[in-house]
């Protein structure tokens, strides 16, 4: 029985290590997590800093910027709505983008919900360099001129975007798909798949088994 008992006891502390450590890896990984957000926040601020004015000095104080900044900071006198966003922790920020996507998988959501949705996924960009190869090749086959241009002013009026937008998203999948080809190979999806998608909250069939 003595024996027994002692076996228990092992397990029980190997148990009690266990936990602790899964419990301090998780608070580390949670605590790198918040830091590589902060970050992001910084280096968001930083790129609009020509644009900074007086009424972003307290989202800038939120985010508690460099000296170099501060001095910047002092300086503003600009007027107009502020640039910078104010400091979010992370758990808040999952919690809203969570909410912004919501759309996409609720079936009481309206076309335009999804639509406003869609673009926030992070796939978005794959989505219309597909719908860019469906209506290339439907361009092709018809035998239109300048397939490409047609593709792109036909999608970009589709999305609500311009030509020159739906150009440079396709030139940076490409680059994607050059570097690995499982990073981009979404198959071609036509506009009436898309609209369908939007109306019913139904996403046409992806066969994203090899990404």
């Amino acid at each position: 029985m003595n024996d027994f008992l002692k076996e228990i006891a092992v397990i029980a502390a190997l148990a009690e290590r266990a936990i602790s450590a899964w419990a301090k890896w998780v608070e580390a990984t949670a605590r790198d997590a918040e830091r590589a957000h902060h970050r992001t926040e910084l280096l968001a601020a930083y790129r609009r800093r020509l644009s900074w004015k007086k009424a972003d000095v307290p989202h800038l104080q939120s985010l508690g910027v460099s000296a170099i900044a501060q001095r910047r900071m002092a300086q503003l006198t600009g007027r107009g709505r502020p640039v910078v966003h104010q400091h979010q922790p992370l758990s808040s920020t999952l919690v809203r983008r969570f909410a912004e996507l919501q759309p996409l998988w609720n079936p009481k959501a309206s076309p335009h919900q999804r639509r406003r949705a869609v673009e926030l996924w992070p796939w978005w960009e794959h989505y219309v360099e597909a719908l860019y190869r469906s209506e290339f090749a439907h361009a092709k086959n018809r035998g239109i001129a300048r397939p490409s241009l047609h593709a792109e002013d036909t999608v970009g009026n589709a999305l609500y975007i311009s030509a020159a937008k739906v150009r440079k998203i396709c030139g940076t999948i490409r680059c994607k798909r050059r570097e690995w080809e499982g990073a981009a190979n979404f198959p071609p999806m036509t506009l009436k798949e898309f609209n369908g998608w939007m109306q019913t909250g139904i996403p046409p069939h992806l066969d994203t088994e090899e990404m």
